[in-house]
């Protein structure tokens, strides 16, 4: 991803769509976490959450085939632009190995104190921090908000007694806040995908 989502890049284009769909595959990971916690759910969120869940991947798919479309036709990226990916790529990749060692760190510390019922907690508040420096990187005021929307769900949730309800809250709301995330780039990549368009029209 060398520019800004609102600069309509191709490379920008895709770079928000690879990174939408690894959001919505992490998202489901949090609502099977959320959903093991063995609380009792009604019918409409058993129900309601796969139907979300197809919904999303559906459109996630159409703007993957629209944005690799774009990509084919659209010219090779300058020296310039590639090396600005490539620095960008470094920053990225630095973000995300923190943010892992950081949950690694986390899980191994809580298990040693005897505190594993802390772990969805905690992995929320390292996973909602890593969104701020994302947010700068990719020009994204968005992931600012998903960043202080899942501190503030891991922060709550770790005030909760039960840990059976702990993991199912913390979980389904991390997972329904991922997927939200993922809307908002979506509805981000179909304008900028238009956009495109338009430029490239004769």
């Amino acid at each position: 991803m060398v520019e800004s989502i609102s600069s309509t890049s191709p490379r920008a284009l895709t770079g928000m769509t690879l990174g939408s769909a690894v959001m919505f595959v992490f998202g489901i990971f949090w609502f099977l976490a959320g959903f093991s916690g063995g609380r009792f759910f009604p019918a409409w969120m058993r129900v309601g959450v796969p139907l979300l869940g197809v919904v999303l991947a559906i459109w996630l798919a159409v703007m993957a085939v629209r944005v690799a479309r774009i990509s084919r036709n659209a010219p090779p990226p300058s020296a310039e632009q590639a090396a600005l990916g490539r620095q960008i790529g470094r920053r990225f990749g630095r973000i995300h190995a923190i943010q892992w060692g950081s949950i690694v760190a986390a899980i191994a510390v809580l298990n040693i104190v005897h505190l594993p019922n802390f772990i969805a907690p905690a992995v929320a508040v390292i996973v909602a921090l890593h969104f701020f420096p994302l947010a700068a990187l990719f020009q994204r005021p968005s992931y600012n908000v998903t960043g202080i929307l899942g501190c503030a769900i891991g922060l709550g949730g770790a005030l909760i007694s039960s840990p059976s309800a702990r993991l199912s809250a913390v979980g389904l709301s991390f997972g329904l806040l991922l997927w939200l995330t993922v809307a908002d780039a979506l509805v981000g990549i179909s304008r900028a995908a238009r956009a495109q368009r338009e430029e490239n029209r004769p």
